[in-house]
């Protein structure tokens, strides 16, 4: 199963959860103020992460 990066449009709080594909967009209530609704955020993938080092090997 995926790991989905969501962000509250009331509090801003980022969090991620894992789950299937077919309910990534099934709406999830915020864990920090219960708002019912979080918006699903584009994130990058694993392969050296999002802020890998320059001369690591990826870029």
């Amino acid at each position: 199963m995926p790991i989905y990066e969501y962000r509250c449009p009331q509090c801003e709080i980022r969090f991620e959860r894992l789950r299937r594909m077919a309910d990534a967009d099934v709406p999830l209530p915020c864990p920090g103020c219960g708002a019912p609704h979080a918006d699903r955020q584009l994130s990058c993938f694993a392969a050296g992460g999002c802020n890998a080092p320059a001369g690591s090997g990826f870029r």
